[in-house]
């Protein structure tokens, strides 16, 4: 099941979880971050909040985001 990362603040999405493994793409990079334990910082490009994602985090609920 696909879980997306969204920003915490605008909503944009940041990445999508697949597995056990986090995707990212803007324009044409792609990134796929694995391991047993990582995490990630991402700068959101629409409103520049740094958002942070690790493994052993569960993709919050878009509707707890927004909240």
């Amino acid at each position: 099941m696909d879980r997306e990362w969204r920003c915490e603040k605008c909503d944009a999405l940041l990445g999508v979880a697949r597995g056990d493994r986090l995707h990212l793409r803007y324009k044409e990079a792609q990134y796929v971050v694995d391991g047993e334990n990582y995490s990630v910082l991402a700068v959101c490009r629409n409103c520049t909040t740094v958002n942070e994602r690790s493994k052993t985090e569960g993709a919050p609920d878009r509707a707890a985001a927004r909240a």
